[in-house]
């Protein structure tokens, strides 16, 4: 039976909603990647962060209701009890192919540093129209409040 056959037989008003496409799973690395190093080039001093306030900035640009999560938090209208970090595995992965790729090293101390190719990627980023508009904007105006003492102390244990 044909598609326009059986819309025949439907008998009652049906219409289609445009909904969001889920990012494939061999895209997300490309995705963790590019926000990596938008976090260390816009909004970290030194262009060095530690890992944990990473995920934590890559946690709040995921979604509006995690920046405004997080807004809330570092406006003291929220406590760090009520707000729930989420850790993704696959954002490890970015930072690990990131290594790999030459975009950022791993120091010593455990922070992550964006080295040259890492800065010409994220400033090619940033020229690109329409290219992540809402985690560029998020994190000029709030990355930088997230401080390394803050995201030590949203992720302590009790």
């Amino acid at each position: 039976m044909q598609l326009e056959e059986l819309l025949e037989y439907i008998d009652i008003p049906f219409s289609f909603h445009k909904r969001p496409i889920p990012l494939q799973p061999q895209l997300r690395v490309i995705w963790g990647l590019s926000t990596l190093v938008l976090i260390l080039y816009i909004c970290s001093r030194g262009k060095r962060s530690s890992i944990s306030r990473l995920h934590i900035l890559n946690w709040a640009i995921k979604t509006r209701e995690n920046r405004e999560r997080l807004t809330e938090l570092l406006e003291n209208r929220s406590s760090p009890v009520a707000t729930f970090i989420q850790y993704e595995p696959g954002f490890n992965k970015g930072i690990e192919y990131a290594i790999a790729e030459r975009l950022v090293e791993l120091q010593n101390n455990g922070r992550v540093h964006l080295i040259l190719n890492g800065e010409k990627l994220a400033k090619e980023i940033i020229a690109t129209e329409q290219c992540l508009e809402d985690e560029k904007t998020f994190l000029s105006m709030r990355g930088a409040s997230v401080t390394e003492q803050l995201a030590k102390n949203l992720l302590k244990f009790p």
